[in-house]
Formats: structure tokens, C-alpha cells, sequence
């Protein structure tokens, strides 16, 4: 031993609380100056040099395995088969049990982890003779979810081709009857030998707290809220994904490829000097990460029209600013239960959830609970088997969809319909749509990232302002339900965004543009359009109202004005519920217009006779041309 690794002992027995001072390092490298193998076996039987000298690094696991194992070698020459048995003895007189400071001695092991009195080597592990596992397996990563604070444990285990890796609920190997299930993805595990591993876990996690490492990780993309600054799951190193494995491929798509001047130049050709509607999708898509920091709702945008006018190809351009766009890289389809969009848009979160294809779904009449549940940005609580319920799953995103027709009804709520602005396209948005699918599918991820990192560094007032400008815009000058217009407003001002950050010379989306696809308060309401429906009704089936009951079933009679109709109070239900409309709701925007006879205020009909019976009928005015009562209604 030379003079400096001496005074590094007696630095490290200092540490340690030894009263070691600089005096002492000459004496220590002399007592300890004989080289390993000059050991005799009077050293080891009569004395305690080689002893004292392999316990200078009993806080040094790994470099007093290395140390012990050459010593072992030279007292097993002078005859001595004990040695590591003495030395326990020794370390035990100093106080310290040897066997904390066991450590796992795996073929090409991810970390080196004190192990007890466990026996962790390439036959697997062992306590007492007891195989525990009969190949190498240890934990090596804790996962606290950055949401919730439930942990989860990673899992390093060596199989004939290396190491393999798994994450499980920190629950699961920590109950016998549920660590069988690490026998499904290769961990040889029993109802007999369960018990034991999870023993031997808890055991390497208890001896190793400052080894094992902590990293916070999450379930799904989006916001995430930091000490100072928020932070945007994927783009950030130190927080890694544990949800589920379908969606892990989703998260890893989320990246940057190729060249960014190449995808620029062409997203300001094709969509920032293209069409309005190219540049509504292009900024819905940005959008979406401005929904949750301005405190504003999910919203829905349809792009429909006949085939080949480029709706896919526009969605993946839209696409192209977070992730690959290739479908079914990013871009899901519509071919999903409720359950299953409603975790993929808890998933995506604050990132664009893209829906192609419509039609692939054709057997559908509607989606208006479809709509309702993505626009809502909450899934449904449900129970869970210990009778508690499970955490509700939350978004606050764009939703952009195409199809070749409409996904609103006529009937169709008013409430789904003002959280969707359907775009019909019935012009070609690209000369070549094969060459623009293959040109953003080759890059992309790049302005999504730079664009979220800017929000970050600058904050969110200058957005905020530039939304309420907008909003109060839309409200006061096009009379835009509110709903509508927080959806336009959040377009408008993610396009404004996109200009000062790098389109600067493209113009920008206006108010005026975007209202030609927004919806009117007038327009919403499904009462006028129920109100339209019973009067088609009607003048369909006139026969039912001549008062003749000789040839078919009477359903009311017209009045003498002609321009009115009693229709039987329970058919008139019955006619508003085949056509998908509240027929409360419909009586009380009628009589509020003064176009039924009441009579009182508690009823929405009166009596009137038919036949031979008195019947309570609805008494409404017939939409007429000619009628002044009808000729101001807004349909």
C-alpha cells in the first residue's frame, strides 16, 4: 500500500467517526506496507493484518468484494478454506453484520444492490439453500406517478437472450397471490415459491433506498404541473411513461424527425397559403394545447366531404406538428367502443386526438353520445372490486375527425351541436396528396415542441389576451353562441401564435373567415327544426287529420282556419319522440311565440272534441307563408 491510498483509508475511517488524524497516515501505511500476496498463514491464524485491512472498506461493497476475493485466493495457498467465515467473525467484534453488505453478483447486472443474506448470482437467488428464484431477477427502478403519487417498481430479470424489463403496481409484488402473475411475461414464479420472492423484494428495496433510483413517470401525455414552470409530458427526460402498453407506442411517436425546414416550407405552401378551412385544421391541431391553460372545454371539428378532396392527407399535416402521422401511428380511427375513445382521449389529454373515417362506422345513425362524452373532457367513475371507485379520467383537448357526411343530425341536440363546427370540403386541398402524405410523414414533431416550449418560457397572458379579444369578437359582431365561440377564439388564437413564432409573413385567420363555420344562437336550438318535423308530419299524413274515421285512424283534425291542426296530446308526444325531440321543450318555445292555444298555465293543450269524444289536443299553428303569426320565425 503506497502513502496516498494510506491517507485515503484514514480519510474514510475519519468519516466513519475514527479519531484519525494526519499523523496517523504513516503509521497506518506501514502497518498495512505488506503486499496481499506476501500473506502467510501465521497472518491469517495468529493475526489480524489481512482482516483489518479488508475492513478499511466495509462502506466500499463493491471494492471490498473485489479485495476479499483476491485475499481468499491467496489464504485458500496457505491452507486456510475459512477465510470469509473469519472475516464475518471479525467484522462482527467491530459491531458490523457482514451480511447487509452482501451484494448481487448477476452476469452483466443493470445495478450492484446489497442483498442480505441472499445468495444473488447466475444460478439465480437464494436464502439458506432455499432457491427463492432460479435465475437472476432484482428491482431497479421506482416509478411515482407525477399525478396520483401510486408507485410502481420495475423489474430487471435475465433469461437465456439478457435482461428483460417489466413494470408492475408496487401491490403486485408485494402480495403472494398476485406475484404469480410475473410468470406471465417469463419470471419463474409459483404459488410455492411466491411467498419467498416476495420476501427477497421487499428486502433488496428495504437495503437499498439510496440505490434503487426514483424517477417520476406518467400515464399519459399533456400539462403537467411543475414547482415553476409547468411541464409537457413527452417532451421531458427526467419523467418516463408507465401506462399502459397499447398506448406506449403512441407516446414514442411523439418526437422529431427529419428536417424541419423541409416540413415549414411545405406547411407554408400547402396550409398557411392555402385554404380557409386548411388553416382552421392546422390551427385547431395547435390549439389544443391552449384548451387547458385558458380554462376552456374540449371541442370537436368535422371535416366531411366526398372522397379525394384530401381530408386524411390535411389531418396529417395537422398531425405532423406533434408526431408521425401516419395513421394509426398518431392517427386513431373511428372504429372504437365509447370505453375505449374515452381512454385514448384520457391518454392524448391536452395533445389533438385525431378520428379518420367516419364511414368506417357506417351502421351508426349518430354520435351524439359519442360527442357529448368528448366534449365533456370526463369519463364516467366507475367502482372497482375493494368497492371503491377509480380515478375519473380527465382531458381538455381538440378532437378532429373526418368522414364522408356530416356527424351531426337534424336531430341533433343543441348542445352537440354547438360543441362541433363541421366543415364540409368540397374542393382538393393538395395537387399531390400522395407526395404530401410521404413529405410530413418523413418530417415531423418539430414545431409542436418548439411551440409548446414557447408557451412555457413566455407564459400564458399574452394568449389569454389575444382570446378574449376574439371571443368578445365573435360574441358582439356575429352573435356566435358562447360555446362556438370559444372554440373559434381558441383556433384564431393559436394561428396567431403560429404566425409570430414562425409563419410571419402568412396572413393570419380573421374573425369574419372562421364565422362562415360557427353556428348562430338561432341556428342551435332543435326547437325550430322539431317545429318543422311535426309540420312535414303533418302534411305527410293529412288523411289522419281529415276527421274521417271511416278509412284510417284519426291523430287530430285541422281547424277551421286551416292553418292550424289539433293533434292528440299523446300522439303529439309520440311524434316528437320518433323524430328525436323533446316534446316539453318543444310546447314551451311554441307557446312562448304564441303559436299554441293554452288553456291555462299550467297546460299546453285544450279539449277539443273529435268524433264522439272530448280529446285533449295541442293546438298548433301550421308553418305558412302566407300566415304573418309565422312568417318572422328563424329556421
Amino acid at each position: 500500500m503506497d502513502k496516498t491510498e494510506a491517507k485515503e483509508l484514514a480519510e474514510m475511517e475519519r468519516e466513519r467517526g475514527k479519531p484519525i488524524t494526519d499523523d496517523t497516515v504513516e503509521k497506518l501505511a506501514e502497518l498495512f506496507s505488506k503486499d496481499i500476496n506476501d500473506y502467510t498463514k501465521e497472518d491469517f491464524t495468529d493475526g489480524t493484518e489481512p482482516y483489518e485491512y479488508l475492513y478499511l472498506y466495509i462502506d466500499q461493497p463493491f471494492v471490498m468484494e473485489q479485495k476479499r476475493l483476491k485475499i481468499d485466493a491467496v489464504a485458500r495457498k496457505c491452507g486456510i478454506r475459512n477465510f470469509t467465515k473469519l472475516f464475518k467473525d471479525f467484522c462482527k467484534k467491530k459491531g458490523t453484520n457482514l451480511s447487509d453488505l452482501n451484494v448481487t453478483d448477476f452476469p452483466m447486472q443493470p445495478l450492484t444492490l446489497r442483498c442480505g443474506n441472499y445468495m444473488c448470482d447466475s444460478s439465480g437467488v437464494r436464502l439458506d439453500m432455499e432457491t427463492v428464484c432460479p435465475h437472476p431477477i432484482m428491482p431497479v427502478q421506482r416509478l411515482v406517478n407525477i399525478d396520483t403519487g401510486i408507485e410502481k417498481i420495475k423489474i430487471a430479470y435475465y433469461r437465456k437472450k439478457g435482461w428483460r424489463t417489466a413494470i408492475f403496481d408496487r401491490k403486485t409484488i408485494s402480495s403472494a397471490n398476485k406475484i404469480t402473475e410475473l410468470s406471465d411475461i417469463g419470471v419463474s414464479v409459483t404459488s410455492e415459491s411466491a411467498k419467498s420472492l416476495v420476501k427477497y423484494f421487499a428486502k433488496l428495496e428495504e437495503l437499498n433506498m439510496d440505490t434503487i433510483e426514483e424517477t417520476e413517470c406518467t400515464t399519459r401525455m399533456g400539462w403537467i404541473k411543475g414547482e415553476e414552470k409547468p411541464m409537457f409530458s413527452p417532451y421531458l427526460d427526467s419523467v418516463v411513461f408507465d401506462g399502459e402498453t397499447n398506448y406506449k407506442h403512441y407516446f414514442e411517436n411523439v418526437r422529431c424527425k427529419g428536417d424541419l425546414k423541409k416540413w415549414t416550407d411545405f406547411i407554408d405552401e400547402n396550409i398557411r397559403r392555402g385554404s380557409i378551412i386548411s388553416r382552421i385544421v392546422f390551427a385547431s391541431s395547435l390549439s389544443s394545447v391552449l384548451i387547458k391553460p385558458l380554462g376552456c372545454l374540449p371541442f370537436l371539428i368535422h371535416l366531411w366531404g366526398e372522397t379525394e378532396s384530401g381530408k386524411s392527407v390535411l389531418a396529417m399535416c395537422a398531425a405532423s406538428i406533434w408526431a408521425n402521422p401516419e395513421i394509426g401511428e398518431f392517427i386513431q380511427t373511428f372504429n372504437a367502443t365509447l370505453v375505449g375513445m374515452e381512454k385514448t382521449a384520457a391518454f392524448f389529454n391536452n395533445l389533438p386526438l385525431f378520428l379518420d373515417e367516419l364511414q368506417i362506422v357506417s351502421e351508426r345513425k349518430d354520435f351524439e353520445k359519442e360527442i357529448y362524452m368528448l366534449t365533456e373532457g370526463t369519463g364516467r367513475t366507475r367502482g372497482n372490486k375493494t368497492g371503491g371507485v377509480d380515478a375519473t379520467p380527465t382531458w381538455r383537448n381538440c378532437i378532429i375527425t373526418t368522414g364522408e357526411k356530416p356527424i351531426l343530425t337534424a336531430r341533433s341536440g343543441g348542445g352537440a351541436s354547438n360543441r362541433v363546427i363541421e366543415v364540409e370540403c368540397k374542393e382538393k386541398f393538395f395537387k399531390a396528396p400522395r407526395a404530401a402524405a410521404n413529405l410530413v410523414k418523413a418530417n415531423y414533431g418539430f414545431f409542436g415542441k418548439g411551440f409548446v416550449s414557447k408557451l412555457i418560457e413566455s407564459g400564458f397572458a399574452h394568449s389569454e389576451e389575444l382570446f378574449c379579444g376574439y371571443y368578445n369578437q365573435l360574441i358582439n359582431d356575429y352573435d356566435i353562441m358562447q360555446k362556438q365561440a370559444q372554440s373559434a377564439a381558441l383556433i384564431l388564437t393559436a394561428d396567431k401564435l403560429a404566425e409570430e413564432l414562425l409563419f410571419s409573413d402568412t396572413p393570419s385567420l380573421t374573425p369574419k373567415e372562421i364565422s362562415d363555420f360557427l353556428k348562430t344562437k338561432a341556428s342551435v336550438s332543435a326547437n325550430p327544426r322539431a317545429y318543422e318535423y311535426v309540420c312535414e308530419f303533418v302534411a305527410a299524413n293529412q288523411n289522419r287529420f281529415s276527421g274521417n274515421a271511416e278509412f284510417s285512424e284519426v291523430w287530430g283534425v285541422m281547424d277551421d282556419s286551416k292553418h292550424g291542426v289539433y293533434i292528440m296530446k299523446n300522439k303529439f308526444n309520440q311524434i316528437c319522440d320518433e323524430g328525436g325531440y323533446n316534446a316539453q321543450s318543444l310546447l314551451s318555445w311554441l307557446s312562448d311565440r304564441g303559436w299554441i292555444r293554452r288553456t291555462d298555465k299550467k297546460h299546453y293543450d285544450v279539449v277539443k272534441r273529435i268524433g264522439n269524444a272530448s280529446i285533449r289536443c295541442v293546438h298548433m299553428t301550421l308553418s305558412n307563408a302566407e300566415n304573418e303569426d309565422y312568417s318572422d320565425i328563424d329556421l
